[in-house]
């Protein structure tokens, strides 16, 4: 793998990504691993993961591929997951990282392979679930007909929304069969009112009445970090591990936004800076978030929006010219615990091969020399890095050492994380470079 990286990310990165930090105007991924010593033989690491399909908002269990590296990156053993995408068990002698190989299926690009790394596993049981987005143009969506006339909402300043940002009026577009999560918001943002129906079974018409809509909005106590572009706010349903009522605001206009706290107790408040940077032709978005929790009275404890700074662009630089590939962010913002790193590349051959990686570790660390044996063997021809990303996240709040990080993502693996304070305060910063 090595060959693909160190060439393209020193030639292109030192160029965009330098500029891109200095001129920056600003829901949510340890002890030594097994070995022998003194006659004795030490009991092999046993870890669990799960590998879905991900389309058309469904997941579907995945059986494919596992390779199991040692520290430096070559395989030393291969798994697949099972009927149930499932893997449970013990891992090869001297394993340090694991990946998860499967195929993904775009638009654009059609299919092709994406590898998913975690790396230095040693504290973890859980790997948690792998998702291969597997995209279908026919997902089988109906449309349903509003039924408004009982709705006097909508005659007297009211807009209609059907759980997401923009208001629906006639018709509603349903994709899967859950219900719909309707509130109606004053045109003056001075209430709003809010109701969760299911699906009719017999008919493709829903009926909405003033009835319906029990469920009063509390407002939200907007604050605002230095550098936030806009905010959101949205409901958590544990049940169906989904946002719902979700309402945007821009910083220069903030009226009021709601939660509905008798619907759902698990309630969030976002700021987002967003921005494109251009160097000569090359294209980088910058982006960055804060999550904090909604009292049930409207208030919150706000989280601080991530700074994008020119630090940030030497770190990178730096990875980029490593001839290592180590990495250290933890001078960015002591709040970031993780790094992902996402590669695209094309290969110069007769297909024009495509391979995505994701690789995920700690703030600071090495991305070793992968490769994976006969489950993908490396391309041949050149290959061009045409897509990086750097998504740095952590939860506020929470202990930063690795040991305890890992401890937290053993957590999230578990599910149902987003009920509990501790993951309450979300923040990441992104850089996605456009380099073809």
């Amino acid at each position: 793998m090595k060959k693909y990286l160190l060439t393209p990310l020193a030639a292109a990165l030192t160029l965009t990504l330098t500029a891109c930090g200095g001129g920056s105007s600003g829901e949510d991924t340890t002890e030594k691993g097994p070995g022998s010593g003194g006659g004795v033989t030490t009991p092999l690491q046993k870890i669990s993961l799960e590998a879905y399909t991900y389309s058309c908002q469904t997941e579907t269990p995945y059986s494919t591929d596992i390779v199991f590296h040692n520290e430096a990156g070559k395989p030393v053993g291969t798994a697949k997951t099972n009927a149930e995408g499932v893997f449970s068990g013990e891992v090869p002698k001297d394993t340090k990282h694991v990946s998860v190989l499967g195929d993904e299926v775009e638009y654009d690009d059609g299919e092709y392979k994406k590898i998913r790394t975690v790396l230095d596993i040693e504290n973890r049981t859980n790997l948690g679930k792998f998702y291969f987005n597997q995209f279908k143009s026919d997902c089988g969506c109906e449309t349903y007909t509003l039924d408004t006339s009982e709705l006097t909402y909508m005659e007297t300043g009211y807009s209609l929304y059907a759980g997401y940002f923009s208001s629906v009026t006639d018709t509603v577009r349903v994709c899967t069969d859950e219900d719909i999560y309707f509130s109606v918001v004053a045109n003056d943002s001075n209430e709003a009112k809010a109701t969760i129906m299911a699906l009719p079974t017999d008919t493709k018409t829903i009926k909405l009445t003033d009835a319906d809509f029990a469920d009063q909005g509390v407002w939200v106590d907007h604050q605002v970090s230095a550098g936030t572009e806009y905010i959101t706010t949205a409901g958590y349903f544990e049940e169906i591990h989904a946002f719902k009522f979700y309402q945007h605001r821009q910083v220069e206009q903030l009226t009021p936004v709601f939660i509905f706290p008798t619907l759902t107790e698990h309630n969030f408040y976002r700021q987002y800076f967003d921005e494109d940077s251009y160097v000569g032709d090359v294209n980088v978005r910058m982006r960055s978030q804060a999550r904090s929790r909604i009292k049930n009275d409207g208030s919150l404890e706000l989280t601080e929006l991530p700074i994008i700074s020119a630090g940030l662009s030497a770190d990178i630089v730096a990875f980029a010219n490593a001839s290592d590939l180590s990495y250290d962010f933890t001078s960015v913002d002591d709040r970031l615990t993780n790094t992902e790193i996402d590669f695209s590349f094309l290969v110069d051959d007769a297909a024009e091969t495509r391979f995505d990686m994701n690789i995920r570790g700690y703030i600071s660390g090495k991305v070793p020399d992968l490769s994976f044996g006969s489950v993908f063997p490396e391309p041949e021809g050149n290959a061009t890095l045409e897509q990086l990303d750097i998504f740095l996240y952590g939860y506020a709040g929470n202990p930063t050492d690795k040991k305890s990080v890992d401890g937290l993502l053993e957590e999230i693996a578990q599910g149902k994380h987003l009920t509990k304070d501790k993951f309450s305060n979300y923040v990441y910063i992104d850089l996605d470079a456009s380099l073809n």
